[in-house]
């Protein structure tokens, strides 16, 4: 199983890029020309539809919100917060974060759903007609125009890589992002590891699911055991002090509850703190 190191500092504000429904990078190159000749065989209904409307404005609230919550959790040391109770004595760490990132995936899903419901034609449809749909939408729609604007997003100049927008440096690359999205799989999981002096990394294995996730990490000692990730050792043999791990957290969409398999994973780790993110706060459900 192919594993990938999404963050390796708390410094390195990639974190949320990465938090998403299967999100992608883009190039940075940029394209001048925007004219292009209108196909006459696109289905007005639906090019027109407020449905592929909302689809087009949730697909970039959702990267909008991505880009804050990065970097926003980029500025935080995690070494800081601490632990406290809630109202049921679990022990919680509150993230200074101010957005969901979860609401505005599920609200992304959401209005993909009622494309397909609405216009089924559009899900068997090739990406690239997809994309042809998209170009055309964006560029002839006010509501979504004006929704793009309120985020600084002007489709119709182009942007170097300087430019004020982090979110789409143009059509082309929020078209290309759209087209992924309707390719790619739901929303995965994303394992999040606080080290001891409150770096942080995130983790996120291609067999992980919207329930599940998958990261393998060896013990030290088997009657006090101690946990480090990735496992390296130094010059004199001896395992690397700093990648040793405070604990570890896992996204979820659906709230705090552990899995059935969530809780699994964690029998198979005595004495590693583990915890959900989900909203703005870590929960733990180990003691």
């Amino acid at each position: 199983m192919k594993k990938h190191l999404l963050v390796k500092t708390a410094l390195s504000g990639l974190f949320a890029t990465l938090c998403t429904v299967g999100i992608v990078s883009f190039p940075g190159c940029q394209k001048q020309d925007y004219d292009y000749s209108e196909k006459d065989d696109l289905d007005p209904a639906l090019l027109n539809s407020p449905e592929l409307e909302e689809y087009i404005i949730a697909g970039a609230e959702y990267r909008e919100a991505s880009n804050t919550f990065a970097t926003e959790l980029g500025k935080i040391d995690f070494s800081k917060l601490k632990f406290e109770e809630d109202l049921n004595g679990d022990r919680i760490i509150r993230i200074p974060i101010s957005v969901s990132i979860e609401k505005k995936a599920m609200n992304f899903e959401t209005k993909k759903n009622a494309l397909f419901v609405k216009h089924p034609q559009f899900a068997s449809m090739s990406p690239a007609i997809q994309y042809d749909y998209f170009r055309a939408c964006i560029k002839s729609s006010t509501n979504v125009n004006r929704k793009l604007l309120e985020m600084g997003i002007n489709i119709n100049r182009p942007l170097t890589k300087g430019g004020t927008s982090e979110e789409f440096a143009n059509m082309e690359d929020l078209t290309d992002y759209l087209s992924a999205q309707m390719s790619s799989s739901d929303y995965r999981e994303i394992v999040i590891i606080v080290y001891q002096d409150g770096r942080i990394a995130t983790y996120q294995d291609d067999a992980n699911t919207s329930s599940s996730f998958h990261i393998s990490i060896p013990y030290t000692v088997e009657d006090n055991p101690k946990y480090y990730y990735p496992q390296a050792l130094d010059a004199n043999g001896n395992l690397i002090e700093k990648n040793r791990i405070r604990y570890i957290a896992h996204s979820q969409l659906s709230g705090h509850t552990p899995s059935s398999g969530d809780l699994n994973y964690s029998k198979d780790y005595p004495g590693l703190q583990q915890g959900i993110y989900h909203d703005g706060t870590i929960k733990m459900f180990t003691k």
